[in-house]
């Protein structure tokens, strides 16, 4: 911004002179025409250093510099205080602090000071070393009158100038803000998904391999005949197969989430869509000796994210078998009527209390421990409840406490 003010001051203090000098040319001051053509000479130099060279400061320091002395100058063949010269200290000065680093405005305060208070004193007590150059007082009149023209019309165009400058800025400073806080609601945004995705991958994860390392212990102690030991290896290369492509889908989906990519839809048959994942439940129920039934009333098309909707039947189930207790029984029933599809989820255990079921999909709930001190997060119902608004469904819980619970998870079956 000040290399520009500085610029267009050059520009117009360079017209100024070359008017200066014709009007001294029609009064006949030959001093101040020298010595004006002699100020445009290094308003020509200070400007090719600064446009053609980049040498600001050389530009400024040779400007400020030179400009007091010529006014001195000026003062001694322009009658004294009787002419103008005062007019442009005080434009001279706003030029130089407009154009200023703040480290210099004590330092131009004091030299225009001090040149003003020394030629005033002159003009004042030694009138007699300043020749009298005006003839008349139409000449004092004109002369004044442009003079101080010129330094109002400068004055103006530096506030004008600098109140622009002021505008654009702001301008950009507002526009700085915008992104920034675009930006960081972004960050946060991810931040938050970071979170959630961390969370789901724990809970989603962390049962199915503690069925893994349950059996693999089971297998260890060596109590147990060929025939179930052949038994159990089959279903640990049945779980861990299972688990690994669980793994594959909640990671792959993660990073879709992560990146806001496009949401990823398919048409399947909810049996097999849901198939694996029970299975899966069917082996870390059973070591719980808890029943788990699947029924299917219908095996409705659906078209759908996929993955959100196994995020929440994995929850769901696990939920259902953490605070089911042994030797309980968990009922999953798919069904089916016109276009919404709806998947129940019921267990005989613990159950719910009123007051806990009113604020259970809340962000904030606390985590509970199941009938076997199973350890959850907390969040898994919460992230439930807002994935299920995301396929453009709900979830409804019913439960007595001591008495089991059923969550129903209803939604569109997404081919109309």
């Amino acid at each position: 911004m000040e290399k520009q003010i500085f610029n267009a001051t050059l520009v117009i203090a360079f017209f100024f002179m070359i008017a200066m000098a014709f009007f001294n040319l029609i009064i006949g001051n030959f001093v101040l025409i020298g010595l004006t053509l002699f100020v445009i000479a290094g308003l020509l130099v200070c400007f090719n250093l600064l446009r053609k060279k980049n040498k600001y400061k050389l530009a400024y320091y040779i400007f400020g510099l030179s400009i007091y002395p010529f006014l001195a100058i000026s003062f001694f063949y322009n009658d004294g205080i009787q002419g103008p010269i005062f007019y442009i200290f005080l434009l001279s000065h706003l030029v130089i602090l407009s154009v200023s680093t703040h480290g210099g405005y004590v330092f131009w305060t004091l030299v225009n000071g001090t040149f003003f208070f020394i030629l005033y004193y002159i003009g004042v007590f030694h009138e007699v070393w300043i020749p009298k150059m005006y003839n008349s007082k139409d000449i004092i009149f004109v002369d004044h009158t442009l003079t101080y023209a010129a330094c109002l019309a400068g004055i103006t165009f530096l506030v004008l100038t600098l109140k622009k400058f002021y505008r654009v800025q702001k301008n950009k400073v507002k526009e700085k803000t915008n992104e920034l806080m675009q930006l960081n609601r972004s960050l946060t945004k991810t931040s938050a998904q970071k979170d959630k995705i961390i969370t789901i991958i724990s809970h989603d994860l962390k049962n199915p391999l503690q069925s893994i390392m349950q059996t693999m212990e089971l297998m260890k102690n060596g109590d147990l005949p060929p025939e179930e030991v052949a038994f159990l290896h089959e279903e640990l290369s049945k779980i861990t197969s299972r688990t690994y492509n669980m793994m594959e889908n909640i990671l792959d989906w993660s990073s879709f989430e992560l990146k806001n990519k496009t949401v990823r839809v398919r048409e399947i048959k909810l049996k097999a869509l849901i198939e694996d994942t029970t299975e899966i439940f069917k082996v870390m129920a059973k070591q719980k000796q808890i029943a788990l039934l699947l029924e299917y009333k219908k095996n409705p098309l659906v078209k759908i994210e996929t993955d959100r909707l196994l995020l929440i039947y994995r929850n769901l189930v696990q939920n259902a078998i953490k605070f089911t207790p042994i030797g309980g029984k968990v009922k999953v029933e798919i069904n089916a009527k016109g276009r919404s599809v709806s998947i129940s989820i019921q267990d005989d255990g613990v159950g719910i209390s009123e007051e806990r079921q009113k604020k259970i999909f809340d962000q904030d709930i606390k985590s509970t421990y199941g009938t076997e001190q199973e350890k959850g997060t907390g969040m898994g119902l919460h992230l439930c409840f807002q994935n299920a608004h995301r396929l453009g469904g709900k979830i409804d819980v019913k439960s007595v406490e001591g008495n089991g619970s059923v969550f129903i998870l209803t939604f569109p079956d997404g081919l109309a």
